[in-house]
């Protein structure tokens, strides 16, 4: 169980808020994203199912390049790069952030 008492005396004492903020944000990402891969995964299992049974068809080519429209941008820059940029902008505290968003992510 995560112990905060640890938290504050041990590594995240040294980051101060950004770390803070940094470690709420990755322990609340890995938690999302972890429940997003599950709710994916159920879709699938679903979609699959109805085409098995031949209530639906897919053209999983057509969904392979939404898929990769949505991940890449025409500048070749990724989703997650793009994320990345929007929670570390104008922060005086970045290094401190990024260290604790690692710290909260590995906790998550």
């Amino acid at each position: 169980m995560l112990d905060p008492n640890h938290l504050m005396n041990g590594p995240l004492a040294a980051l101060g808020f950004g770390g803070l903020i940094g470690a709420a944000v990755g322990y609340t990402a890995k938690k999302t994203i972890k429940l997003a891969a599950i709710l994916v995964g159920l879709a699938f299992v679903l979609v699959q199912a109805l085409v098995y049974l031949g209530m639906l068809h897919v053209d999983w080519s057509h969904v392979e390049a939404a898929g990769h429209e949505i991940w890449v941008d025409p500048h070749g820059v990724t989703l997650a790069q793009r994320a990345w940029s929007v929670l570390t902008a104008n922060l005086p505290f970045g290094g401190g952030f990024a260290a604790g968003f690692a710290i909260g992510f590995k906790l998550g």
